[in-house]
């Protein structure tokens, strides 16, 4: 089965429908999944990079630091140790830490479908006709998001064959995207106020979800 939607070119002019697949278009709408997912994906880009200097790691202290007994004072065998100022730290972050997270591929396509039958009824998702750049002008993208009064916004391509013009004029804009559906990730489908997909990019799409 399968619903219409609106095909707009990039004037924002009714250009036709586009029949969608029901199945994904009209998916239970699964918010726990979706923040699972957005959460997953987030913690899969973290780097881990915070580190701190164990007694191991940290520089000086190979010595004690006074004899054994007689001096009156406690014992000591070496400054690196955590209760001297500038020694070891003790269960501080390492950069060993791994951040990544896993989670079923059935579960993952089903939180994109979700994700994408929540923005369509929530009147976030756009479809218009393919089209190309002559030039790389950062105006003129520009432009095509203005025509559709979003201020915020991501342009979904096809993966084959896409418009590197449209990219690269796409790159300098602070608050708009331009981005192929091969590296589509679920927190740009949600962090942009509005998206605009075309016809051969839905496509795809739909038969990427459907595999």
């Amino acid at each position: 089965m399968s619903e219409s939607a609106n095909v707009l070119n990039i004037s924002n002019k009714n250009a036709g429908n586009i029949s969608l697949k029901e199945e994904i278009y009209a998916y239970p709408v699964n918010e726990p999944l979706i923040k699972e997912f957005v959460l997953l994906t987030l913690a899969n880009k973290r780097l881990g990079l915070a580190s701190t200097k164990n007694r191991k790691i940290v520089s000086g202290g190979g010595i004690k630091p006074w004899k054994q007994k007689g001096t009156g004072r406690a014992r000591a065998g070496s400054t690196r140790s955590p209760l001297w100022k500038g020694g070891g730290t003790i269960f501080g972050p390492t950069n060993e830490r791994n951040y990544k997270k896993d989670m079923p591929k059935k579960a993952r396509k089903a939180a994109v479908k979700s994700a994408l039958s929540y923005l369509l009824k929530e009147g976030r998702l756009i479809f218009i006709e393919d089209f190309e750049l002559p030039n790389i002008k950062t105006k003129e993208m520009k432009s095509v998001f203005d025509n559709f009064g979003i201020k915020k916004g991501l342009l979904i391509l096809p993966s084959s064959n896409t418009d590197e013009k449209i990219l690269k004029s796409t790159r300098n804009l602070k608050d708009y995207k331009a981005i192929a559906v091969n590296l589509l990730n679920i927190v740009d489908l949600l962090k942009y106020e509005k998206i605009l997909i075309t016809v051969k990019a839905n496509e795809e799409l739909e038969r990427n979800l459907a595999l």
